[in-house]
């Protein structure tokens, strides 16, 4: 729950500014597979510690705002610094 007036601020990579040829092939596996490109599965490790695994989502800002249509929320604006950006959602 969030008030009328509610921020989400958010930092992202623009996946698709590579020519990694890794990094393209894992793009393609992951539209294979019905996921987003951007789209990957982590978990952070500490010794013999880790956590459980989880997605990430690394989008652009069209894929946002697409992402965000029919939420309630939309893409206010952003700061561009490509490959980075920082979005700001606001509620509608």
């Amino acid at each position: 729950m969030t008030s009328e007036r509610a921020r989400i601020l958010g930092e992202c990579l623009d996946p698709y500014t590579t020519d990694e040829p890794a990094h393209l092939a894992y793009h393609e596996r992951n539209r294979r597979r019905g996921r987003m490109a951007g789209q990957i599965r982590i978990r952070i490790r500490y010794r013999d510690i880790a956590t459980p695994w989880f997605d990430y989502l690394f989008l652009t800002q069209p894929e946002l705002e697409e992402l965000v249509r029919g939420t309630g929320w939309t893409l206010a604006r952003s700061i561009d610094d490509s490959p980075m950006y920082v979005a700001v959602l606001e509620k509608q």
